[in-house]
């Protein structure tokens, strides 16, 4: 029977196995999403194999009176920043030859933050409506890094108090990982952004492996006993002509368990369930059963310890670094679109030979040897500064002048639904601004630079004939209310260069909604058509959105449709109204005039009485609220999901009706709404989804 002592060497190339395992599942996550669903879990991997080896190192040090924090510190910096200067120098580089000003600013933004490990804070402040894709921001994948580099910030300052106070390391360990696991259950429902990116949701994960540290450190016996007397009763069960214990089947089972919980995680787990929740608790208990089980272990040795994993595994941290930029590096030039197979092949291969590179040249010299230690501190922690220095210099400088496609060395050809300085917004005519390219290729599909493809029509009808099979069983009936885009419905202010198609994008879309049993689909683009000459401007000029009298007029034919009675309500001219369009191109003194803002004017006010819900999630514009009506006009309840285009008609709905639970955003709450529905105790009469077009 091997003790788990071997576990104990100073070199476990298990472990980097298993690295290998982990940056392998998220390089293939993303260049290939739609094959390894589950593949950013190999993150999770990543935080408990970084609690395990630096909890030990800890744990060991303070059995020695030996920590220092000073020598704790340098280690890190020798470890983490040359490769991560180097990443994000040549991302700087080649994005002053690529990117436009607003793309630079935010690279800048990014490796500013990344220079000082709060980058997952500034990503959870980007995150929401007029957030850009995720896909094309080079430095997102920093995240991880940052909340790895709060941990050690933080876990050897308390570890080192308690020891000093002489509390039990392991209760204290213990106690902070059950904290910190609550904190994700409790809030990845209702802030799963924060709790995706925070380190308060996340070192419950790098805790793991500082338990599992600690029973391999002080426990070491007990487990090696209870394995004993484990692998002793299988092999009396099992007829097999061994001598008794000299199988170790505690821990081939736990490597092998470990494997499987690894590989349901990859396949298994994908982008649309909660996140960590308890789902990450399976490449959790994978990584620690493989480390625990340690290198006598058969699939250890077969899968973790073969000479190709291992390489992996030691080229695993700047591999992670630099897939990531490459391959939105390529997106961007690509205009957002995911770029082909063959390329992203390319792109991965490329990212392997300068992981190697930078191993070979950057971190070895740097990282290793004991001459010259203080120089290499001090020369890695000033390039650092100066990296991030140069990166929040980018990010406050206006490139108008000198960014622009026309002017950029890289020529990118899928640029062309760019018009002017920002893929971001575009200014029309006569003061008018519009979305632009960068938010669900708004541009593109007003041009229908290329149809839907058809998997994506499907995947939309998909959900909605779910929801609406759904509805049929609980008696209620649906309705999808649709925004339209502010070019579909004026088109005479847009730029002229811009020349919208014939047919819409969506249409695609609401003609294979049209064919679904008990789903009604309201498209109020042809009734605002005809009626905003008399009615008055329908939208603002330097707003995505409807204005309130833009909302009444959709509401208006929506309830025409489904036979609702309508409030009683005139308009007055409203004040001037700085858009959200003027927020996001941060135009210093763009005029805004009146006669495209409304106030409402009720007949007969409702009596409403507003509650939060508890335990729904709160994005940006997605409600999480119950309105109760005294007056209502019907005694029918409803449910909405929706999104920005909601709350200009939340007033008519609440007016109208006795009930209104206001869910979230459809985005998140769309394909959970049929099993929140037929789990619902109190079924609501309706239910509406209002999406903005450009959505589809």
């Amino acid at each position: 029977m091997p003790s788990i002592e071997s576990t104990k060497t100073s070199y476990r190339a298990e472990i980097d196995g298993l690295r290998a395992f982990a940056v392998l599942s998220v390089v293939a996550y993303h260049a290939f999403p739609a094959h390894l669903t589950g593949g950013f879990t190999g993150v999770d991997v990543f935080f408990v194999i970084s609690g395990y080896l630096i909890t030990a190192h800890i744990f060991t040090s303070l059995d020695e009176d030996k920590f220092s924090f000073l020598d704790f510190f340098q280690r890190r910096i020798r470890r983490i920043f040359p490769a991560l200067i180097l990443v994000m120098s040549s991302s700087l580089i080649f994005g002053w030859f690529a990117l436009i000003s607003e793309e630079f600013q935010q690279l800048g933004k990014h490796v500013a933050s990344g220079a000082a490990f709060i980058v997952n804070f500034i990503l959870v402040g980007e995150s929401g409506y007029f957030d850009t894709a995720a896909e094309t921001k080079p430095m997102l994948h920093l995240w991880s890094l940052a909340v790895e580099e709060q941990f050690y910030l933080v876990w050897p300052i308390v570890l080192w108090l308690a020891w000093r106070q002489r509390f039990s390391l392991i209760w204290v360990t213990a106690l902070v990982a059950v904290a910190s696991f609550y904190f994700n259950l409790r809030f990845v429902e209702s802030h799963p952004t924060e709790t995706f990116f925070w380190p308060f949701g996340r070192f419950w994960e790098m805790l793991s492996g500082s338990v599992l540290a600690w029973l391999m450190l002080y426990k070491c016996d007990v487990i090696d006993r209870a394995k004993l007397r484990v692998d002793t009763c299988i092999g009396r069960m099992i007829p097999l002509s061994l001598a008794r214990g000299q199988i170790a089947f505690s821990e081939n089972a736990m490597a092998l368990a470990g494997l499987c919980f690894l590989i349901y995680g990859f396949v298994g787990i994908n982008s649309n369930v909660p996140f960590p929740s308890t789902w990450a608790l399976v490449p959790v208990c994978g990584a620690i059963l493989i480390m625990a089980a340690g290198a006598t272990a058969w699939s250890n040795r077969v899968f973790m310890m073969n000479p190709v994993a291992v390489w992996f595994g030691l080229i695993s941290y700047p591999l992670y670094l630099w897939h990531w930029p490459i391959l939105s590096f390529l997106q961007i030039v690509e205009g957002g679109e995911l770029p082909h197979r063959d390329t992203r092949i390319i792109a991965v291969v490329l990212a392997f030979f300068l992981a190697w590179l930078t191993v070979r040249f950057v971190e070895k010299p740097l990282r290793f040897g004991r001459r010259n230690v203080r120089l290499k501190i001090v020369g890695l922690t000033g390039a650092m500064i100066f990296v991030g220095g140069a990166g929040l210099l980018i990010s406050r400088t206006d490139f108008s002048e000198s960014h622009t496609l026309e002017e950029l060395p890289v020529k990118r050809p899928a640029a062309e639904h760019i018009y002017g300085s920002s893929s971001r917004w575009y200014q029309g005519q006569e003061g008018w601004l519009f979305l632009g390219n960068a938010y669900d290729d708004t541009v593109a599909k007003l041009k229908l630079a290329s149809p839907p493809a058809p998997a994506n029509i499907e995947r939309e009808a998909d959900l909605f004939a779910n929801l609406a099979e759904a509805a049929e069983t609980a008696n209620t009936s649906v309705a999808l209310l649709i925004g339209p885009n502010k070019s579909t419905l004026y088109p005479e202010y847009l730029s002229s260069e811009i020349g919208p198609s014939e047919r819409r994008y969506v249409t695609y879309f609401t003609e294979r909604l049209d064919a679904i049993a008990d789903l009604t689909v309201v498209d109020p683009v042809e009734d605002l058509l005809r009626t905003k000459e008399s009615a008055g401007l329908l939208y603002y000029r330097t707003d995505t959105h409807w204005n309130d009298k833009g909302a009444f007029l959709a509401f208006s034919v929506l309830a025409n449709r489904m036979g609702w009675p309508t409030p009683d309500v005139s308009f007055e001219t409203g004040a001037p109204h700085s858009g959200d369009l003027i927020a996001i191109s941060e135009i210093e003194g763009f005029p805004v005039t009146t006669g495209d803002s409304w106030q409402i004017a009720w007949v007969s006010a409702p009596d409403l009485e507003t509650k939060p819900l508890p335990n729904q999630p709160k994005t940006p514009f997605g409600r999480a609220e119950v309105v109760t009506n005294n007056s209502p006009l019907s005694e029918q309840t409803v449910w909405v999901i929706g999104d920005s285009f909601t709350n200009a008609v939340a007033p008519y709905i609440n007016a109208t009706f006795e009930e209104v639970r206001y869910l979230g955003h459809w985005n998140e709450k769309l394909r959970t709404l049929p099993q929140d529905l037929a789990s619902a105790e109190d079924k609501p009469d309706i239910i509406i989804l209002i999406r903005v077009e450009r959505s589809f």
